[in-house]
């Protein structure tokens, strides 16, 4: 299976490229199934850069079908991801999307959709595929809610932290992610990965590597 999980998206020509080889081919009319659902939990200025990320994609040569999977029923959304050749999970809130993955049904049908279909994540959109979704380092966005849920996809073994020194989480540096991790790797046992806005991990059926035109770091 082959994933992307960057922190904003496809924001320089390295991970454009790495997309293109994972895909394996030029990106003009292929089809993408771009996901909003974790930024609708917040709304405001947040549609702002899914605007931009919207125009960035349809400016590579995607065929969009733009969705949220919250309060859509199955048997309408499950053929929109079946058609696309990409699935594009926007940011927002991670726990609310893995509600919404659970809810709607869409989680048990996605190790078969991912078999010939590519993930490419976008903050949220790419810590949702990781063991937990709630942990000592995820909670410094201060975005975990009560009632919802603490795992994650689990389709990857390792945890993602995005937005690295972004002026809008000023939590998400490195001395507290260094603390913070030590709690989080001594309760999970998990990799991190943690990545500023210039950079991605990518997953090509196992075989994990950074790609980044910025700061990154693991431990």
């Amino acid at each position: 299976m082959k994933y992307l999980l960057t922190s904003g998206g496809i924001t320089n020509k390295t991970i454009e490229n790495e997309l293109k080889n994972l895909i394996g081919k030029d990106f003009k009319g292929l089809k993408m199934l771009f996901c909003t659902t974790a930024s609708n939990y917040g709304g405001g200025e947040m549609n702002d850069w899914l605007i931009e990320d919207l125009e960035k994609v349809k400016s590579l040569g995607f065929k969009i079908d733009v969705c949220d999977i919250n309060g859509v029923s199955k048997d309408s959304f499950l053929p929109r991801f079946e058609w696309a050749d990409v699935f594009y999970f926007e940011g927002g809130n991670t726990q609310w999307l893995k509600s919404c993955i659970k809810n709607s049904g869409l989680e048990e049908h996605l190790l078969k959709l991912l078999q010939k279909r590519i993930w490419v994540g976008v903050s949220a959109g790419s810590c949702v595929l990781c063991p937990t979704v709630c942990n000592s380092c995820q909670d410094l966005f201060d975005e975990k809610i009560e009632g919802f849920p603490m795992e994650g996809l689990g389709l990857v073994d390792f945890q993602f932290i995005p937005h690295l020194n972004n002026e809008y989480f000023p939590k998400i540096n490195f001395e507290n992610l260094k603390n913070a991790s030590k709690n989080l790797l001594e309760i999970d046992g998990k990799k991190l990965y943690i990545v500023d806005d210039n950079g991605a991990v990518s997953v090509n059926n196992g075989k994990i590597k950074i790609v980044s035109e910025g700061k990154w770091f693991e431990i």
